[in-house]
C-alpha cells in the first residue's frame, strides 16, 4: 500500500547479477533505482570514521570500505545503471565519498545524483565541496532529538556535536538535503522529523538547542520530506509536489505546519492520505 524506491546492496553484486535484477526494475509503486554502499559505521557505536578521535579516546572509528573499493563502486555503479546512495557518518568517511565522486567525474563518468546517507558530521570545507560536486545528503535528524545529549557529553564533546546534521548550514549553502528516520532506528513520523530540524531541541532537555545556527526553516524542512527526497529518488517527475501530470500523492493535515508553534508540529494529525488521486486513509 506504499510507494517505494529501492537500492541493491553493492556487496551482493553477484547475487543481483545472477538474479537478473538491476536498477530500473519495477514500476511506479516499487522500483529499483540504484546501489547502496556503506563506507563506515555509526558515530554512536564509535565506528563512524573520523578525522580526529572520539572524545577521551584515540579511536578514529572504522572504514568499512577502503578508498580504492569506494572509488570502484562509485565509478562502476553508474556504468551498470542507476544512482549511488552512500552511507557515511564520520567526517573522514564523508571525505572518502567526496573523493570517490570527484575522481569518477574527473574520468568522465556521469555519477547521477549521488547522495550521502546520514552525512552526520560535516565540516565547512565539505559542505562547499558537496555544493561544487552536486552531492546531496539525507539526515537522520533523530540523532539530534534522541541522542543529542549523548553526542554532546559522551561521543564527541560540545564543539563537534554542533556539526551534527547541519540543516541550517546546508540550507544557507544551497546544498539540498532530505530527512529520514532510518527506521527502525527512530519513529516513522515525517512531522516529527520536521519539528526536530526546525527546533533542534533535545528529547532529554527540551530547553537545550543543539546549534541555534543549524535550525532549518520550516519551508526547507517541509521540502526535505517532499520534493527533495523525490528528486533524490529519481522520482521528481512523478511525486514530491502537487503539479499537473504527477501521481497525486498527498496528505491532508489538521493544521498548517507553517502556522503552529515549532514545538507543536509533531502534534498535527494526519486526517487523510491520498495516492494516485484516490483516498487510501
Amino acid at each position: 500500500p506504499i510507494r517505494t524506491r529501492n537500492y541493491l546492496r553493492w556487496d551482493s553484486l553477484k547475487a543481483w547479477d545472477d538474479a537478473g535484477v538491476s536498477p530500473g526494475t519495477g514500476d511506479s509503486m516499487a522500483r529499483v533505482i540504484g546501489w547502496k554502499i556503506s563506507a563506515d559505521g555509526s558515530n554512536q557505536a564509535y565506528t563512524g570514521l573520523q578525522r580526529e578521535p572520539y572524545l577521551n579516546s584515540d579511536n578514529l572509528g572504522l572504514a568499512y570500505m577502503i578508498q580504492n573499493d569506494i572509488n570502484f563502486a562509485v565509478a562502476d555503479g553508474p556504468v551498470r545503471g542507476g544512482q549511488m546512495a552512500m552511507h557515511g557518518n564520520g567526517n573522514a568517511s564523508i571525505d572518502n565519498i567526496i573523493a570517490a565522486v570527484e575522481k569518477a567525474r574527473s574520468e568522465g563518468i556521469e555519477v547521477l545524483r549521488p547522495r550521502i546517507e546520514h552525512c552526520s558530521i560535516t565540516e565547512d570545507d565539505q559542505i562547499a565541496k558537496l555544493k561544487e560536486l552536486d552531492i546531496t545528503c539525507s539526515f537522520l535528524i533523530a540523532h539530534v532529538l534522541y541522542w543529542g545529549e549523548a553526542f554532546r557529553d559522551t561521543v564527541f564533546g560540545e564543539e563537534k556535536a554542533l556539526k551534527l546534521d547541519r540543516t541550517g548550514s546546508f540550507e544557507r549553502a544551497g546544498v539540498p538535503y532530505s530527512l529520514h528516520t532510518d527506521y527502525s532506528v527512530s519513529v516513522l513520523s515525517p512531522l516529527q522529523m520536521v519539528e526536530a530540524a526546525v527546533t533542534r531541541t533535545l528529547f532529554t532537555d527540551p530547553d537545550y538547542v543543539l546549534g541555534v545556527n543549524e535550525r532549518a526553516s520550516i519551508e526547507m524542512a517541509l521540502r526535505a520530506i517532499t520534493s527533495v527526497p523525490a528528486f533524490q529518488l529519481l522520482s521528481d517527475e512523478e511525486i514530491g509536489s502537487l503539479e499537473v501530470g504527477k501521481l497525486a500523492d498527498f496528505v491532508i493535515l489538521s493544521d498548517d505546519p507553517r502556522s503552529v508553534s515549532a514545538d507543536a508540529i509533531s502534534d498535527i494529525s494526519i486526517l487523510e492520505t491520498w495516492m494516485d488521486g484516490g483516498r487510501t486513509y
